[in-house]
């Protein structure tokens, strides 16, 4: 019983002494691979990690069969230039587009750019080779254990340039393989007999050296002056992914605070609506009122929202086109009521002549919308809405009622809504609000707005759908009156002086509110997704007068802040801003990272009015709706790109040029030492070329020995390098240059016919 338990422990240690090495290899190719790719996937066992691992145990094989050819190195590097010039091609494509968008991708760890199956396909088979050819050189070719280290750390250095974080289990799993190669290197030089001390602080010291180095290296690279979103690339990978259900931890709630929506964005990306619509429209989730200056946060008394259930009616009136039919209406009543009792030529009696203004206003057109909504395994207490909607249809049975509070905050009886709900959503657009801002229609006073409707109101009749609308039309002017005076906010001096400075001479809403927008788009703020301010400096004024940089809550925060002082009635929304489709015209997909906030202004005849002060091409999804060579620093990717190709370029002509210029290096030290120190350095470093080349041990060989052993591996004599040498290290004779220079040459022929005979007991 004993001998087969004895003989089972000695197979396995036989089999663990023969493939140990090479499963380590191999774990280790597995392991640094899948970190490479979490980068872009956060996946860290899928299709593309399984395929790399597979394709890493063939490539080991691969590389063997090269080592016994003469070739090896030109079938390698032929390799490695087909898989660099031509996969790219394959699956990036040809395009300069598409090429500068992989390099996007590939240095912001798919923050500046969609990741795309084809991006996965092209980095997954040249990250494989390069770590698996250079891994099994430092263990197969020539073992140096603190050269593997230095290539184990790429990906954690990509990580740190894509800003990314790897899980701990990484580092944890790659440490360790390479501490169990460094113990094998070490017991190997013990084998050898090895004469070289403090080995494990010299390993400690290379360690702690080319983990700084690979940081700093990390951090050469160019990066963008923004810091963009974090972009959308689950759905691209989600289909050769393993395990899940797919539901999100996402559910949208009504909140007591907020003021840091882009929050979302520092997580996972997640989809939670897609909706079918002719157009883009800001869809409002809630409204915040009250600003707490302790804390910098929007609040509201609590963490409901109370509406009215028919209010469906009502904000069908608020139409500029029935507003339009109204005044039109009014003023053929105003002028028979005129005509008949004589009092055509009194201006002060005709309303068109009291307010002259308003005869454009019997021109106005609205356009009504819609858009189809469906819900992505995203249960919300909120129906997310555009700001003039008139209806909601919700395809759930369980919905008894739909309301909608003054702030056009939409909810329903249910808690939560189910996951995958779809809703109709019908509105006016809001396209012609900036028609209509800009014809200078909304240049008047809101005492001038509030007088215009009672006297319109006061000649038509009560009961009449025209009087429905111009009380609708003034309801809401005296609701955001009352707003205004409910939640007055007291700011600090250096925001009421800005916002003064700002306003200075402009007489309506209006033009207030578009020069307080216009101050942050004009090119002086800056949108940073990653800039954190100073602790405690997390302020308006901070933001508005230092830094001038942040996200849309403090762009939104700001502004609100700037229009209260600047008198206006403005409240702080947030939502998300839908983005469309790229395949699909008419379809629009909403991300976590979508969310938004902006300010919301009454402006006189316009009514409540979304204004962005948050920087173009940074809306929602940060940079989706700008242009390509907006948000592109081509100067940045091309000299990230050289800075990459070059590196790359210099590390595989360190590999190949390091031992000749290492030995070209001892050479010239020999030739320029005392003859007698000479000779002694080439005989010790003979010593080691032939533990290198054949495995064994010759520390306590005698130069005799060592002799005999030339002659039967490499037929060629040592006497001219031994004698010298046994005379010089061991009798102290002087050696003269003649002597040296013979014993230099048998040194140099010793190297070569040691090469030939290594490559000869290979075969």
């Amino acid at each position: 019983m004993e001998d087969a338990i004895g003989g089972g422990a000695g197979k396995i240690f036989r089999i663990l002494k023969k493939h140990g090495e090479i499963f380590l290899l191999w774990l280790l190719c597995a392991v640094s691979i899948s970190a490479s790719l979490y980068i872009y996937t956060e996946n860290a066992i899928d299709v593309y990690v399984i395929a790399g691992a597979a394709a890493a145990a063939g490539l080991i094989k691969f590389f063997d069969f090269l080592r016994s050819k003469k070739l090896g190195g030109l079938i390698y590097f032929g390799t490695l230039i087909t898989l660099g010039m031509i996969v790219p091609s394959v699956f990036v494509g040809g395009a300069w587009e598409d090429r500068f968008a992989f390099i996007r991708w590939f240095f912001s760890g798919a923050q500046a750019e969609e990741t795309r199956v084809s991006f996965m396909l092209t980095l997954m088979p040249m990250m494989t080779f390069f770590l698996a050819s250079a891994y099994y050189y430092f263990t197969r070719i020539i073992y140096r254990s603190s050269m593997l280290a230095l290539v184990s750390l790429i990906p954690f250095a990509l990580a740190v340039k894509a800003a990314a974080v790897l899980p701990f289990a990484y580092a944890a799993s790659i440490a360790s393989v390479n501490l169990i190669f460094f113990i094998i290197d070490g017991r190997k030089r013990l084998l050898k007999g090895s004469s070289e001390k403090s080995a494990a602080g010299s390993a400690a010291t290379v360690y702690t050296d080319f983990a700084v180095a690979a940081v700093l290296l990390a951090l050469i690279a160019p990066k963008p002056e923004e810091t963009p979103y974090y972009e959308k690339f689950e759905a691209a990978v989600s289909i050769f992914s393993f395990g899940g259900s797919g539901e999100t931890e996402y559910q949208g709630e009504y909140k007591q605070a907020s003021g840091r929506v882009d929050e979302l964005l520092r997580g996972e990306s997640i989809l939670l609506y897609v909706i079918g619509s002719p157009e883009t429209a800001y869809m409002k989730t809630q409204v915040f009122n009250t600003y707490d200056s302790e804390t910098g946060l929007w609040t509201n008394p609590d963490d409901t929202v109370s509406g009215k259930k028919t209010w469906q009616e009502d904000a069908q009136l608020l139409s500029f086109e029935k507003l339009a039919a109204a005044v039109e209406t009014a003023a053929a009543r105003n002028r028979e009521s005129a005509e008949e009792y004589g009092f055509l030529d009194d201006d002060e009696y005709l309303l068109f002549g009291k307010h002259p203004w308003a005869e454009q206003l019997t021109e106005l057109t609205d356009y009504q919308s819609y858009s189809i909504v469906y819900a992505q395994n995203f249960p919300a207490v909120y129906v997310p809405a555009p700001l003039r909607t008139t209806e909601v249809s919700i395809s759930e049975r369980r919905v008894s009622w739909v309301a909608r509070s003054d702030a056009g905050e939409i909810f329903t009886n249910m808690a939560l809504l189910p996951l995958n709900v779809n809703y109709t959503v019908r509105y006016y657009s809001e396209r012609p609000l900036s028609s209509l801002m800009e014809s200078g229609l909304c240049d008047i006073s809101a005492e001038e707005w509030e007088n215009f409707l009672w006297d319109a109101m006061w000649v038509t009749d009560g009961d009449s759908e025209e009087y429905s609308v111009l009380s609708k039309f003034r309801k809401e002017k005296a609701s955001a009156d009352r707003y205004r005076e409910d939640y007055a906010t007291e700011v600090s001096a250096e925001i009421q002086a800005l916002a003064d400075e700002l306003t200075a001479g402009l007489e309506y809403d209006y033009q207030k509110a578009k020069a307080i927008e216009n101050y942050f788009t004009g090119g002086s703020f800056r949108y940073d997704l990653g800039f954190e301010p100073p602790e405690g400096m997390d302020t308006p004024e901070y933001f508005l007068f230092e830094s001038k940089t942040g996200i849309c809550s403090d762009y939104a925060r700001a502004y609100v802040l700037l229009a209260r002082a600047a008198g206006l009635t403005v409240r702080y929304a947030e939502g998300f801003v839908p983005q469309p489709s790229p395949e699909t015209e008419g379809t629009y997909f909403v991300y976590s990272d979508n969310a938004h906030a902006y300010p919301e202004v009454y402006i006189p005849v316009a009514g409540w009015t979304r204004f962005e002060p948050t920087p173009a091409g940074y809306i929602g999804s940060g940079g989706n709706g700008a242009s390509e060579d907006e948000d592109s620093d081509y100067t940045a990717l091309i000299l990230t790109a050289a800075v990459f190709v070059v590196g790359f370029g210099i590390f595989i002509v360190f590999i190949l040029v390091s031992p000749k210029i290492a030995e070209g290096v001892f050479r010239l030290r020999a030739k320029r030492a005392d003859c007698g120190k000479g000779v002694v350095m080439l005989y010790n470093r003979h010593l080691k070329n032939a533990e290198r080349r054949f495995g064994e041990s010759f520390a306590a060989f005698t130069p005799e020995q060592m002799e005999r052993f030339a002659d039967e591996t490499t037929g060629q004599s040592l006497d001219p390098l031994a004698d010298p040498f046994t005379r010089a290290c061991y009798g102290g004779a002087d050696i003269d240059r003649d002597t040296f220079d013979k014993a230099f040459e048998c040194y140099k022929a010793q190297e070569k016919a040691m090469k030939k005979a290594q490559k000869n007991i290979k075969r």
